[in-house]
């Protein structure tokens, strides 16, 4: 056969601004389902009217002022990764260890999400005790920290590529994929501690 076998090196790769262009769609796709959810809760707890209380387990001065610490933390880890990445590309110095700061406030973040829910469980408030309150708070909570979670995987995965050399100032598309992936979920987390806590 005249015809040339296509191997894996044939293939051509994508470049970094498909690779972007792809995470920016994901990105959008996500942002409609975190609409979705927060569109859900205000319909149903302006339906609810006066019987939607909030638990007092989260009228808790001491659980409301650990809350805004943890978003400190989840909205300063935008900023060292800001800076990270701009070290990194360059590589400058710095860099890597700005990108295990950001690692270390995304975990406090998680780490205070999963004591709130132990607080609450305690409480008797859950996503079957609490009505639709409790399942509103748990599912918009709940697949937040998911996504944070999954974003500190990324970051680890970024410091390990990083320590390895695979970050360079013409090859950091994962690097900047992650970096907007990580903005988003801070962003999102803006508005659900908004609508959750303040409001």
């Amino acid at each position: 056969m005249s015809a040339s076998a296509i191997t894996a090196h044939s293939i051509p790769k994508a470049g970094p601004n498909v690779v972007r262009f792809g995470m920016v769609t994901f990105l959008f796709s996500e942002a409609m389902l975190f609409s979705g959810l927060i569109c859900g809760y205000i319909v149903l707890r302006n339906g609810a009217g006066s019987a939607w209380q909030m638990p007092e387990a989260l009228k808790n001065v001491f659980v409301l002022i650990k809350t805004v610490a943890a978003t400190l933390c989840l909205l300063a880890s935008s900023f060292t990764l800001h800076f990270s990445e701009s070290r990194l590309i360059k590589q400058t110095r710095y860099g890597k260890l700005l990108l295990l700061v950001t690692i270390l406030l995304g975990t406090l973040f998680l780490c205070n999400q999963a004591d709130e829910w132990r607080n609450l469980y305690h409480e008797g408030f859950w996503f079957n005790t609490a009505g639709i309150m409790g399942s509103c708070f748990f599912v918009l909570t709940g697949f937040h920290g998911c996504h944070v979670a999954i974003g500190v995987i990324l970051l680890i995965t970024t410091l390990i590529r990083a320590l390895t050399g695979k970050i360079t100032p013409h090859k950091h598309g994962f690097l900047e994929c992650v970096g907007l992936y990580w903005h988003f979920v801070d962003i999102v987390w803006v508005f659900l501690f908004t609508i959750l806590y303040i409001l």
